[in-house]
């Protein structure tokens, strides 16, 4: 977005246990990533109707006539089986700074949380601001996508935190402190350029059976109407850790 434009945009989120899940452009615009899954709805008591009731002739049939039932011992319920997970996993623990040697980043993250309206927070957009880790998700190299954002440019500068995200490439690698002393390593699988308007929420936020990480900003700025149009999102495993 251009320095004229004064929205702020933001994405809503949820952050129901099902779903594991979220910048600022130059002038005082915010960009975020779109299509943020909904909350699971409670189960309901008539998700299927019941028949209605109809009358029907009772049969004519004797006790005599009437097969006798062999008994037999009911089968226990089978436990549904737990997906595999594949890879390390780490326990839970809060990131402090984000390390991406490859695009030149190396900033401090501050936990995001959701405005009144349920809209997800945004990182500051000042020059410094540190990015941000969205605290509903899981913390980096917990089982599921921890999600880290940051802006593609700043209220100063067209070159933000996230400015060369887009220049990530498959086997390169990064690293997360986390506040356990721990350093979480990543590695990219894949980089995508996505439109708002279809924005892959369940790839991007759904839960997967290893620890991956999303590394999101904003992209394919739109000089006729001033806004991002799309979003950079960078898919990434967690491959191995080591004490800070």
């Amino acid at each position: 977005m251009n320095k004229h434009t004064s929205r702020r945009g933001r994405l809503t989120a949820s952050a129901a246990a099902g779903v594991l899940l979220t910048g600022i452009a130059f002038g005082a615009a915010a960009c975020a990533p779109q299509g943020a899954p909904a909350a699971a709805p409670a189960p309901s008591s008539t998700m299927v109707a019941s028949a209605p009731a109809t009358a029907s002739p009772t049969p004519d049939v004797s006790p005599s006539a009437l097969p006798l039932a062999t008994p037999t011992t009911p089968a226990a319920p089978k436990k549904p089986a737990k997906p595999a997970t594949s890879g390390p996993i780490m326990p839970a623990s809060v990131p402090v700074s984000l390390q991406v040697p490859a695009v030149g980043i190396n900033t401090g993250l501050v936990p995001l949380g959701q405005a009144a309206d349920g809209s997800m927070d945004v990182p500051g957009g000042q020059p410094g601001d540190p990015g941000g880790w969205y605290k509903y998700s899981p913390t980096p190299g917990q089982l599921g996508p921890a999600v880290i954002l940051g802006h593609v440019n700043n209220l100063a500068s067209n070159e933000g935190l996230f400015f060369r995200l887009h220049e990530m490439k498959p086997g390169q690698q990064f690293s997360v402190v986390r506040a356990d002393h721990t350093v979480a390593v990543f590695q990219v699988d894949k980089l995508a350029e996505v439109k708002k308007a279809t924005f892959p929420t369940l790839a991007v936020y759904g839960n997967t059976n290893r620890a991956e990480i999303r590394l999101i900003t904003c992209g394919g700025f739109d000089a006729a109407s001033g806004e991002y149009t799309e979003n950079i999102v960078v898919y990434g495993h967690l491959v191995s850790s080591h004490k800070s």
